[in-house]
């Protein structure tokens, strides 16, 4: 049960961070929504899929959100992993062609 709650609580915090339009509101139900996931998530330890503990870049990640949406906006979906695997492409097919 734990497992299907740390899915639900990330899912909720991506569903809110998506939004075109975020209200307070929406900012204080993504910041629950990541306190449910960060105390959920322990789960994956305590049942030995992850025993060294949890430290992934992207999760640490989810903890400036509520900063930068205050900061910049809602980022309306914002996905940097399409633009990361075209830049990987395009700079590898350049290097290519000059050796």
């Amino acid at each position: 049960m734990e497992v299907v709650r740390t899915f639900h609580a990330f899912l909720e915090f991506c569903y809110i961070a998506r939004r075109s339009v975020l209200t307070e509101d929406d900012l204080d139900k993504l910041k629950d929504a990541l306190v449910d996931f960060h105390y959920y998530r322990s789960v994956f330890v305590t049942d030995g899929v992850r025993e060294k503990g949890i430290s992934l870049p992207r999760q640490h990640a989810l903890v400036h959100y509520h900063a930068l949406i205050r900061l910049f906006g809602a980022p309306n979906g914002l996905c940097t992993s399409l633009s990361e695997s075209k830049h990987k492409d395009s700079t590898k097919a350049v290097y290519r062609r000059s050796n």
